[in-house]
């Protein structure tokens, strides 16, 4: 199940694919609880979180920034990550009574205007 739900997340490389849409999907798919899938994807996307604050930390920091600078960038860790962990633990809840079926009919909808606009030459 694991190796499944890692393989949908590696679909995400796919430009307009959601990561946690993809395993969240994969997980119920294969009959994990849909908040329990959830939570497994949320989980799951911690690792890559880290390797991308690394792959554009790490030059930040050979680089070198000013007080006040470092003092924006701390500010700025903390409020994304309180928001993170909010939104997260309401979308947990929300999904204990409801179905990602909006969700999924948000990007369906989405992708149609895309392709139209594309397929008008205009994009």
């Amino acid at each position: 199940m694991a190796l499944a739900i890692g393989a949908a997340q590696a679909a995400a490389l796919v430009p307009g694919v959601s990561r946690s849409g993809a395993t969240i999907t994969t997980g119920m798919f294969l009959g994990i609880r849909r908040e329990a899938a959830a939570r497994f994807s949320f989980l799951l996307g911690v690792p890559a979180i880290l390797a991308a604050a690394a792959h554009e930390g790490l030059p930040l920091l050979r680089t070198g920034i000013g007080r006040e600078q470092a003092w924006l960038f701390v500010i700025g860790m903390g409020v994304s990550g309180v928001v993170g962990y909010v939104t997260i633990k309401y979308f947990l809840k929300y999904l204990v009574s409801h179905t990602l079926a909006p969700f999924a009919w948000y990007r369906i909808a989405l992708a149609a205007v895309t392709a139209a606009w594309l397929l008008s030459g205009r994009g």
